[in-house]
């Protein structure tokens, strides 16, 4: 009863913000031309609320290889991959994340879709999976869809961590899940010491890459990168809707397990393939981050720290970001979806988080930092932030 009253009140509130007007949700995006765009009613707003983080959705390479794809392939797949949905693209695909992270590569249709997959399939009943309580709801989805005992530990608690691989010593499999970079809070999953955790009790590790591949790490490899442990990292898994600027997942793994996914995981077995233009686009980002990555990632560093040493200076609340996801902690639900449309209002547009995404009371703006920001967008933002911070007192 008591969550169906949490539900309850939660749905009354978005459905009030809609009734008065003030929801920013489900904004329609009429153009968009670079960091600018057009959403009605608000007009031209600087995107500051995506995670087109080295801005590669706009790029003429991949929507010229979208378009060369549709030429070729047409607009859709015959059926899944497994059936004859793969083509030339998509195995190019794999075989040039395989050639940058020497791993196997599968890919599948979407990052969801390869979170829930990967966990769901490389666990089962005798298994225990340990989760951080923050990691994306799909890494959850795929450790209750495996049968496996379902674990989790308090956010980065290496402690607890410990604790609970000592506990289960008695299972076949003990699988930790993590984020390698935090979608809501910009911070890093600690990668050495899981690794070492993981190496001391035998344990196995899947880090969700999302928001890190290839944008974090010297070739933008990820977070594991950063740390030195892509090598000891069992399964990782990546996305093409953030950084690379397309549609789509992918897992890279050990053969043994490619194999398996790729034969028995239902989100890739069951499922269409990407599109030729969605598959066409990815490919041209991959090649594109071997031609332009290091350079496209040292502005987005650029862009990230001068955004932050301002806003930290002007006394936000940062949490402890490391990362091109600034998030600016405002409290109260409905003074985040306020400041919100006030900052639409000022012609920026950023990303509200509130519960049930984060916890309750913690309402914040998700800043998702480019490349190819321009410092006058970035002094707008943080113009405009320090405004609204001086006007709704957070």
């Amino acid at each position: 009863m008591a969550l169906k009253a949490d539900l309850t009140a939660l749905q009354d509130s978005y459905l009030r913000w809609e009734k008065e007007g003030n929801t920013p949700f489900f904004p329609v995006v009429e153009s968009n031309q670079g960091n600018t765009v057009t959403v009605e009613p608000h007009g031209e707003l600087v995107m500051f609320g995506s995670c087109d983080y080295l801005g590669l959705s706009q790029h003429p390479a991949l929507k010229q290889g979208a378009i060369d794809a549709i030429q070729r392939f047409g607009t859709n797949t015959y059926a899944s991959q497994l059936i004859c949905g793969h083509t030339r693209i998509h195995t190019g695909i794999e075989a040039k994340l395989s050639e940058m992270t020497g791993r196997t590569a599968i890919m599948f249709p979407s990052g969801m879709s390869a979170s829930q997959g990967s966990v769901a399939t490389l666990a089962g009943p005798e298994d225990v999976v340990i989760n951080d309580r923050l990691a994306h709801s799909s890494l959850f989805m795929g450790s209750r869809l495996s049968g496996a005992e379902v674990r989790t530990f308090p956010h980065n608690s290496m402690k607890r961590l410990e604790t609970i691989l000592r506990e289960t010593g008695d299972k076949r499999r003990r699988i930790i899940v993590v984020d390698g970079l935090y979608s809501a809070d910009g911070d890093y999953a600690p990668l050495d010491r899981i690794t070492e955790l993981a190496a001391r009790y035998d344990a196995l590790t899947v880090v969700d890459e999302a928001h890190s591949f290839g944008s974090i790490g010297p070739n933008g490899l990820g977070v594991a990168e950063h740390f030195g442990v892509l090598d000891k990292v069992d399964v990782v898994i990546g996305t093409m809707s953030k950084t690379l600027g397309s549609i789509g997942g992918f897992v890279l793994t050990h053969d043994w397990f490619e194999r398996e996914l790729r034969y028995m995981s239902p989100s890739y077995t069951s499922s269409r393939g990407s599109a030729p233009a969605v598959a066409g686009a990815t490919l041209a980002s991959l090649e594109l981050l071997d031609a332009e990555g290091a350079q496209l990632r040292k502005k987005l560093e650029e862009n990230t720290e001068y955004i932050t040493s301002r806003l930290l200076g002007a006394g936000f609340n940062l949490l402890n970001t490391r990362s091109h996801i600034v998030p600016v902690v405002v409290g109260t639900e409905d003074n985040t979806v306020a400041v919100t449309q006030w900052l639409r209002g000022r012609g920026i547009m950023v990303a509200p988080f509130v519960y049930p995404h984060v916890p309750q009371g913690s309402g914040r703006l998700r800043v998702g930092v480019s490349s190819i920001h321009t410092r006058a967008e970035c002094d707008l933002l943080v113009a405009a932030l320090v405004d609204a911070k001086q006007q709704f007192g957070f």
